[in-house]
């Protein structure tokens, strides 16, 4: 027979375990750097699971935006915002900021 203690414990410890799965599935990228020669998407590489979305978000002294190209999908273009995009397919996905031109991807395994 289990104690109350012990269930508590095991609780505890599943719940520690699903933090990481959790937090892995809503992966984030921001828009970074103040000027031309910094602008970025950081992370520039996401890995992600089928069927998980991915959020950007960005407050710059300039417009940014983020365009698939291949997929026909893009955010608004605005010097701050955001936009999520879920990943139905497994494969790598390049995206890029069509008026600074910096680059990122989401490989989905």
């Amino acid at each position: 027979m289990t104690s109350p203690r012990g269930l508590a414990v095991l609780a505890a410890a599943v719940a520690a375990l699903a933090l990481p799965a959790a937090a892995a599935a809503k992966p984030k990228v921001t828009i970074t750097g103040d000027s031309i020669n910094n602008y970025a998407f950081s992370p520039s590489k996401v890995k992600v699971s089928k069927g998980a979305k991915v959020r950007w978000t960005w407050d710059s002294n300039a417009p940014h935006n983020v365009t698939f190209a291949k997929l026909g999908e893009h955010s608004p273009t605005g010097a701050s915002g955001s936009y999520s995009l879920k990943f139905k397919d497994r494969g790598t996905f390049k995206y890029h900021c069509t008026i600074h031109g910096f680059r990122g991807k989401v490989v989905v395994g």
